[in-house]
């Protein structure tokens, strides 16, 4: 097993590649294990994020399409370990809480740069990931070309 722990959040979103090819990225350079996360907010319901999914909201259901697209997703990068992990809840808590019982050793999370009313409005999920966890953060904008 790898001692680099490469936790790297997905939201699931069409960007959210990036983030994980990223993140893939880095554990093959730190010669480490990847472990792909998503929680299923339970907090809100944003159908506009689970497209095909029933309007009324079954969590685990969330959760297992969620295990489902990851776990073919991380087969595109079957020279790295990787474990899939899929939670309920505030995101956000529930991905701090994450880094610390899986001990990662970097964290990799996407921004999609709002400003203004909208960051506001939403606030910054890199910005609380950052403030509240306990290792290197790594963030990868999405409305940009990093290669």
């Amino acid at each position: 097993m790898a001692s680099v722990k490469i936790m790297i959040a997905s939201d699931l979103s069409e960007n959210s590649l990036t983030i994980i090819e990223e993140g893939f990225r880095l554990a093959r350079h730190l010669n480490g294990e990847v472990l792909l996360t998503h929680v299923v907010d339970n907090t809100s319901q944003y159908s506009e994020y689970y497209p095909g999914m029933p309007k009324v909201w079954n969590w685990e259901e969330i959760k297992e399409h969620a295990k489902n697209s990851l776990t073919k997703l991380a087969h595109q990068f079957n020279d790295i370990e990787c474990k899939v992990m899929i939670g309920i809840g505030d995101p956000k808590k529930e991905l701090v809480e994450l880094t610390r019982s899986l001990n990662a050793t970097y964290f990799v999370v996407g921004t999609h740069g709002k400003t203004g009313i909208p960051h506001w409005i939403m606030g910054s999920n890199a910005e609380y990931l950052i403030r509240h966890t306990t290792v290197p953060v790594v963030v990868i904008p999405l409305n940009k070309d990093i290669h």
